[in-house]
């Protein structure tokens, strides 16, 4: 295995739309009332938050900008956080309760809460995340420890991010795979 983007597409490009979920058209979820909160650990040591951050620069594209997609879908990255928790940041969240409030009383969540805590459960920290590209900033000089001394500051390095993603984001080309009389059969996906 080669790391280069040619040998990348090679090995990426039979399969495109099979394993992957990069379509940014999230108009018929959108349409249907759908609300998605998506996070990622900007210290994930797997999969790398660039990725998540050029999938939802590309459904902001395609959606018809940030306002627009902002009514829907939003996306939080946690300082520290490693995969899937863990890590140096405060990385317990309760992003259920966000989505339920957001889909049954219509309120977007602005920000989430993060919380670090001991081996007893003890909240020992947290700090509140914003939707992208804000991030959180200590501006009243209070205990890092206490979300009360954070507000949300637009990131001129993360909103002006340019991102190359080897990848594809376009819309249409997804696949589904399932067998018949023994034989897996590949075909175009139904949204």
């Amino acid at each position: 295995m080669k790391f280069t983007s040619a040998y990348f597409k090679k090995i990426m490009r039979p399969n495109e739309g099979l394993y992957d979920a990069t379509d940014p058209d999230l108009s018929a979820f959108e349409k249907a009332g759908g609300k998605l909160i998506l996070w990622h650990g900007l210290g994930d040591q797997h999969i790398p938050a660039v990725g998540t951050m050029a999938y939802y620069k590309a459904v902001r594209k395609t959606m018809g900008g940030a306002a627009a997609t902002s009514t829907f879908a939003r996306l939080f990255l946690l300082p520290g956080v490693a995969h899937c928790g863990g890590g140096q940041g405060p990385d317990k969240l309760d992003a259920l309760t966000a989505i339920v409030d957001w889909v049954t009383e219509d309120r977007a969540p602005d920000s989430l809460l993060t919380k670090a805590v001991d081996s007893n459960g003890t909240t020992v920290s947290s700090r509140p995340v914003y939707p992208f590209p804000y991030v959180a900033e200590n501006t009243t000089g209070g205990s890092a420890d206490s979300p009360s001394s954070y507000t949300p500051v637009r990131s001129t390095a993360e909103a002006g991010l340019t991102l190359n993603w080897l990848g594809s984001f376009r819309s249409g080309y997804e696949k589904a795979g399932h067998w018949v009389h023994g034989r897996w059969v590949v075909t175009p996906g139904t949204a």
